[in-house]
């Protein structure tokens, strides 16, 4: 069983390039933060992801202590091996979310397209249609992280930044 589940995530690796991000706006308190899912949502520093392996899948999993990305074509998804994957989307009020394991679920309204990875000579970027901007998510919980979307108004403490790219050598997680 466990061969199954390393050849699968050896066939997925191929297929995709996984990336991780970091947060970079100069004399800020978000510069150079670790992008990290935690519970649905994405977050600048504040803590590790929320990543989950099954037992029955053993060594085969990565180590699930950073948080990678893959796509940045049009879509977005978190770099991992669950079945299904699971899909970045910018929810009704803003929030950058993403599917929980094993559901394709999306709420009504959430967009899913207008993501663009670019490569540079040290990092890369990616960018979301208007903007990504990260918010005080209160004591140790870093900043949340939200799209600039119409029809949601965000508050002043928000600070917008670049979303810097490195490149990852695989899944980061069985899942988040």
């Amino acid at each position: 069983m466990k061969n199954v589940f390393a050849f699968s995530a050896i066939i997925a690796s191929a297929a995709a390039q996984y990336f991780g991000v970091m947060s970079s706006r100069s004399a800020s308190p978000v510069h150079l933060l670790p992008l990290t899912a935690r519970g649905g949502k994405f977050y600048l520093g504040g803590g590790p992801p929320s990543s989950y392996c099954p037992p029955t899948v053993g060594d085969a999993c990565p180590v699930g202590n950073s948080t990678v990305l893959a796509g940045g074509e049009g879509s977005l998804s978190l770099g991992v091996m669950v079945p299904g994957g699971q899909r970045v989307y910018i929810a009704p009020d803003g929030t950058m979310s993403y599917t929980a394991p094993h559901s394709a679920y999306i709420p009504e309204g959430s967009i899913v397209d207008g993501w663009n990875k670019t490569e540079g000579d040290t990092f890369g970027y990616l960018t979301f249609e208007d903007g990504l901007v990260g918010c005080p998510a209160g004591e140790g919980e870093g900043y949340q992280v939200y799209g600039q979307v119409p029809n949601v108004t965000l508050c002043s403490d928000c600070l917008g930044f670049s979303a810097l790219t490195f490149n990852a050598t695989g899944p980061g997680a069985w899942e988040y």
